[in-house]
């Protein structure tokens, strides 16, 4: 038996060009139980970044999605 911790899948993408698409592992199909996922956007001072969801689902009590602006710390949290 293999318990959440090993199982989790953990994966880190940087997108620096001014458009991407931005995907869950497996996407079009289920993501892997326990996956931990961080994209980081990078662009030049004073842009702004829009993000458009085509297509999104969580599941109910399991799943988050937030967004920072800057590091990962409560201070730059804009949503969840």
């Amino acid at each position: 038996m293999t318990d959440a911790v090993t199982a989790a899948q953990n994966c880190s993408y940087t997108l620096h060009s001014p458009n991407g698409t931005i995907e869950s592992p497996g996407y079009p199909y289920g993501y892997p139980n326990y996956a931990n996922c961080t994209w980081v956007i990078v662009t030049q001072d004073h842009n702004r970044i829009q993000l458009v969801f085509q297509g999104f689902a969580l599941e109910e009590d399991f799943d988050i999605l937030s967004i920072y602006d800057g590091q990962l710390s409560p201070s730059n949290l804009r949503t969840r």
